[in-house]
């Protein structure tokens, strides 16, 4: 009996070591496998973290933490359904410390699936979540504090604040020589500038939180914010920078490769070839895209697949596609249907599907949505430009009054503030009046791009180009411009002018010098650039010229008709008179061997 008792003893004290040497490994498990919330857990810790998860083995404190590593994983691979099907749990289960990082975690994560799916919800988690871990989990509480400044608010406080508020925080973290919170905070400053249409400025925030968040973000964590800077890109029209971020992120995910990683690239590029109507590059990019959708659960992806699908079907002259695709958003209900009226690639494939389908009262009213749509974003972007200027200003004007109320000398700050406004005041009158006196002498009257002075100048201060890249130049000589006077008068060469100035607009970027540099004769010019890309965009900018007409008299519409001579030179261009005439006598020489 006594020996029977001893192995019980035994068996008992074995099985509560082996026990606690199990709970142990799982703890270490469970520290490494965390990240914070504006990261990634490594993906090679699913395997092991799938074992856990099935174990019984496990206590409920280490089953719940596991789960919401398993949630976070889920996350930042897309599968935001099934985080939330677990967060929910979490979430409602009683039995869990309302006052732990592990609610506070599973709260945050709520509201950035809520964010993801642009639901108004996700404020309420958000704020609930920076109240849950301020001053106790400084990961939760920062992404938390960004959810609530980016995403919340947005009527009711300026956006000038919300800048002011991400710089400070940007200066407090740059202190702290933490560069994750550094990139995260950089991402979200490009998703406030999104907002309002700075996509220029968007894209710039983004690629800094890429490439520094090659410096500590796990690898599948790190192209997110790349495909931010692609979207950015796309949505400025600096279809150039998009193409080259694009390459990068090809380059980047080979070693990522995840169906979420992967769904991205392509959709990037089908979006990217649809903005360029290039069908047949489309078609190829989606059906890449469409084998990756299924594991996906991105609404924005999904709508979006459709939507150049159809394109692709008007393209392909597939009259059933477009119709049924037609007959599905008519049955939208009003909620859905007015939320997708306000993206504009949304409102030209409908119009286009419209006028395919000879529907032209409906092709009308939509094109007509798209045109106001199209106005009232140039507006928000002008007034949102206006804000721009003083947001690293509010920043500083921040911490000078928590200075000043330290030092309760309350009437110095006023003085400050007033005198700063004067200053700006001064400034946007300064810079109205110079800005117009500028364009008065640099402007080409007819077309309003730079006349031939003003594009000399801007070429002489042009600098090297670096990093393997060059400066390109080409001459477009518009051949049949006299021809066209005539026969139908001067009006008519003005017409045939102007045609081509708006051909040159659609296909060109802002930061491209376009001018006006003789009678009939046109430059544009792409600074640092690679030379492929280069050569590609010349390319279409004489597809599109050969696409451009003109009403020359009534009933009569006339093809633009033009030359184009390129110069490459990784110098600048000081020598801009001698390039122009050689470059003019080059397409002399092309009339002359016609």
């Amino acid at each position: 009996m006594k020996g029977l008792l001893a192995i019980n003893v035994f068996f008992w004290l074995c099985t509560s070591y082996a026990y606690a040497e199990h709970s142990e490994e799982v703890e270490k498990f469970i520290i490494a496998a965390q990240a914070a919330t504006y990261d990634c857990p490594k993906s090679d810790i699913n395997s092991a973290l799938d074992t856990y998860l099935a174990s019984d083995e496990i206590i409920k404190g280490q089953q719940d933490r596991l789960r919401l590593i398993k949630s976070h994983s889920l996350i930042c691979v897309g599968q935001y359904e099934q985080a939330r099907d677990i967060l929910n749990g979490l979430f409602n289960d009683n039995t869990i410390d309302k006052s732990s990082a592990l609610y506070a975690g599973a709260v945050y994560q709520l509201g950035f699936i809520l964010d993801v799916q642009e639901n108004p919800q996700r404020c309420d988690y958000y704020a609930q979540a920076e109240s849950l871990a301020r001053d106790r989990y400084s990961d939760i509480y920062l992404s938390a504090q960004l959810g609530l400044i980016t995403v919340c608010n947005q009527k009711t406080t300026d956006i000038s604040v919300k800048l002011g508020k991400l710089y400070s925080l940007l200066e407090k973290f740059v202190e702290l020589d933490d560069i994750a919170a550094v990139a995260h905070i950089h991402n979200n400053i490009g998703l406030l500038y999104g907002s309002i249409g700075q996509n220029e400025l968007a894209a710039e925030q983004y690629l800094k939180s890429y490439y520094m968040g090659l410096e500590v973000y796990a690898t599948n964590n790190q192209l997110a914010t790349l495909i931010s800077a692609i979207s950015a890109n796309m949505a400025s029209g600096d279809v150039v920078a998009a193409k080259q971020n694009i390459e990068i992120f090809r380059r980047a995910n080979l070693s990522v490769n995840t169906p979420l990683t992967n769904a991205w690239l392509h959709y990037a590029e089908s979006r990217y070839y649809f903005r360029l109507e290039d069908y047949d590059h489309l078609r190829n990019s989606l059906l890449k895209l469409h084998f990756y959708l299924p594991k996906v659960s991105s609404d924005i992806i999904h709508r979006n697949a459709k939507l150049y699908g159809v394109a692709l079907c008007i393209y392909d002259k597939d009259t059933q596609c477009v119709e049924d695709f037609l007959a599905e958003q008519e049955a939208l209900s009003e909620p859905q249907h007015k939320k997708f009226l306000a993206r504009r690639d949304y409102l030209w494939v409908m119009a286009n599907a419209y006028f395919y389908t000879n529907n032209l009262e409906s092709a009308e009213k939509i094109f007509d949505l798209y045109t106001r749509l199209a106005n009232k974003q140039i507006l928000d972007q002008q007034r949102s430009g206006r804000v721009l200027g003083v947001a690293n200003l509010h920043s500083q004007i921040t911490s000078l009054e928590t200075e000043l109320e330290q030092q309760a000398v309350q009437k110095y700050r006023s003085i400050v503030i007033l005198s700063l406004g004067f200053i700006l005041l001064l400034a946007g009158v300064y810079f109205l009046v110079v800005k117009r006196y500028i364009k008065s002498v640099s402007s080409d009257t007819l077309t309003g791009l730079f006349n031939e002075r003003a594009v000399i100048g801007m070429m002489r201060r042009l600098p090297q180009a670096q990093n393997g890249r060059t400066n390109a130049l080409a001459l477009i000589n518009i051949s049949n411009v006299r021809d066209v006077q005539s026969k139908h008068g001067h009006i008519a060469g003005d017409r045939a002018l102007q045609a081509v100035t708006y051909c040159l607009h659609k296909v060109t970027r802002e930061e491209d010098v376009v001018g006006r540099v003789g009678s009939e004769q046109f430059v544009v010019c792409l600074r640092s650039i690679d030379e492929a890309l280069a050569r590609e965009f010349f390319e279409r900018i004489q597809s599109a010229l050969n696409d451009t007409q003109f009403i020359a008299a009534v009933g009569e519409q006339v093809l633009i008709e033009s030359q184009m001579s390129i110069y490459l030179s990784v110098e600048g261009f000081s020598d801009i008179e001698e390039v122009l005439a050689d470059m003019r006598d080059s397409l002399s020489d092309k009339d002359e061997s016609k």
